[in-house]
């Protein structure tokens, strides 16, 4: 580019003068040169700038999102712990539960089998008492001479029964056979029942159906009454 510029200019100017012409337009040039590229430098030094700025705010988004979800993070796994711990209580709260339902029905069958036993005792007791009390008052009553008063199994039209009383006898010369049921609360199924048990009975006496017992329920006794039965209470009393 020198060259061709002082051939032009030697036309005009002496060769030093063009030589030293050409050098200053030159430095011109770059310097001309040089500006429009700082210019530019500057301008795209601007932009990183501002891409550097606006990635920095992104950047500290991202770190408050990252923070955000730390702490939410931090919350869950604490929550997860809470949540754990309570499933823990309350497994332990099941097999406490477990352990005392167990406990619970161990002592519900002992007192079952005490029950059991109980009733049997008191069966057994009411019946003696009735081996006791009933004669008597059968005397009183009905003036019966007394010859046989014990438990004892009868034949029934399609096998036998054991009943719980049975008195044998002789009222105004006429024999009695007196079958009685013993139970602590008589009621009116069980009145029933047993009248169609000693229906099934078959002896030369007349058969006269007895209950004995503690307590007698209104229709029960109804019920006795309706089927010329009589009934007998632990404490004496009787009623046709």
């Amino acid at each position: 580019m020198t060259s061709a510029l002082e051939e032009k200019l030697r036309t005009a100017f002496s060769p030093e003068q063009a030589h030293l012409l050409a050098e200053v337009i030159r430095e011109a040039y770059d310097d001309l040169v040089k500006a429009k590229d700082f210019n530019e430098l500057k301008a795209i030094v601007a932009d990183l700038a501002q891409a550097q700025k606006r990635t920095e705010e992104r950047v500290d988004q991202l770190t408050l999102t990252v923070a955000e979800l730390a702490q939410a993070q931090k919350r869950t796994e604490e929550r997860v712990e809470e949540l754990a711990a309570a499933q823990k209580r309350t497994e332990e709260r099941v097999d406490q539960l477990a352990a005392a339902q167990e406990r619970t029905e161990r002592a519900v069958k002992q007192l079952a089998r005490q029950v059991g036993g109980l009733s049997e005792a008191l069966g057994g007791s009411l019946e003696d008492l009735a081996l006791e009390v009933v004669p008597e008052i059968l005397e009183y009553r009905w003036g019966m001479e007394i010859e046989f008063c014990d438990r004892d199994t009868l034949p029934l039209g399609n096998g036998e029964y054991e009943f719980d009383l049975v008195i044998r006898g002789q009222v105004a010369g006429r024999p009695i056979l007196v079958l009685g049921e013993v139970k602590s609360n008589i009621t009116e199924s069980e009145v029933e029942r047993f009248l169609n048990l000693v229906a099934q009975v078959e002896a030369p006496e007349e058969i006269r159906p007895l209950f004995f017992g503690y307590r007698v329920e209104r229709a029960a006794k109804a019920l006795i009454r309706d089927r010329d039965a009589v009934m007998v209470t632990t404490r004496g009393k009787y009623f046709p």
